[in-house]
C-alpha cells in the first residue's frame, strides 16, 4: 500500500470520526437534518485537514512519512470542500484554498493545539 493510500485512509478516518462526533453532540440541539449535515460535513473538512497533517508531518506520532506537499494539498482540498458546502463564490473559494494550503504547511505547528 502506498504511502498516499494510507495518507488519505488516515485523512479519511479523520473526517469520520470528526463528523460524526459533531452530528452526535449537535442532534439534540438542531431539529432541521440539512442544517445539522451540513455543520457535520463542516467539522469533517477539518478532521480531514488534521488527518492529512497527522499523516505526512514530521512532528506527528501517526505520521506515514514527511511530505510537506501533500500536507498543503490536503488543506487546499479540505478548504476547497469547506467552500463548496458552503457555495463560496470563487474568490472565496481561492482565498479558502490560500488559508487551507498555509495551514497544511504549518502542519504541526498550530495542529498540536487542537483538542477534541
Amino acid at each position: 500500500m502506498s504511502t498516499t493510500v494510507k495518507g488519505l485512509a488516515l485523512a479519511a478516518m479523520f473526517a469520520f470520526i470528526a463528523g460524526a462526533y459533531a452530528l452526535i453532540n449537535a442532534i439534540p440541539f438542531h431539529g432541521q437534518w440539512g442544517t445539522l449535515f451540513l455543520w457535520s460535513a463542516s467539522i469533517a473538512c477539518f478532521g480531514f485537514l488534521l488527518g492529512g497533517i497527522f499523516a505526512f508531518d514530521p512532528q506527528s506520532e501517526l505520521k506515514i512519512k514527511a511530505i510537506a506537499p501533500a500536507r498543503i494539498l490536503f488543506g487546499v482540498a479540505a478548504a476547497c470542500g469547506l467552500g463548496m458546502l458552503w457555495k463560496w463564490p470563487v474568490d472565496g473559494l481561492a482565498a479558502a484554498s490560500i488559508v487551507g494550503g498555509l495551514l497544511g504547511y504549518l502542519g504541526m505547528q498550530w495542529a498540536r493545539y487542537v483538542d477534541f
